[in-house]
């Protein structure tokens, strides 16, 4: 998920109530699962097994639970649970609103499109 608008470590690190390293001027585009992560997101890892993969991956900000060296060009956020601290950060930026419709006004259904029942569009 991308955020609307750039965030910095700081902001971040607030929202959380985490301890960071890194510039607190390090910008966080997105938040994101470890095989979708591209630079400027945000993964997170809570256990040593992972940690590498993590540390290693193309997300540029580590959501961790243990203070380790961090990779050059990176940041880190430390967190005494990170997978609490992922969700709380994706339902800020991204809280879940129900639907009150099945098709958006604002949706726009291309020619020959077949719609299943119980699916819901929206325009992002």
């Amino acid at each position: 998920m991308k955020f609307k608008t750039v965030k910095t470590l700081q902001e971040i690190a607030t929202l959380i109530d985490a301890k960071f390293v890194g510039d607190q001027d390090f910008i966080i585009s997105g938040i994101n699962e470890i095989h979708v992560v591209e630079p400027g997101d945000i993964v997170f890892v809570d256990h040593p097994k992972y940690y590498d993969k993590a540390l290693e991956s193309a997300a540029t900000t580590i959501l961790i639970n243990k203070e380790v060296k961090c990779p050059e060009g990176k940041s880190l956020l430390i967190s005494d649970d990170p997978f609490r601290d992922f969700n709380k950060i994706t339902m800020h930026y991204n809280p879940f609103i129900s639907s009150k419709q099945s098709i958006a006004a604002s949706a726009t259904i291309g020619e020959e499109t077949i719609v299943q029942p119980n699916v819901f569009l929206e325009t992002m």
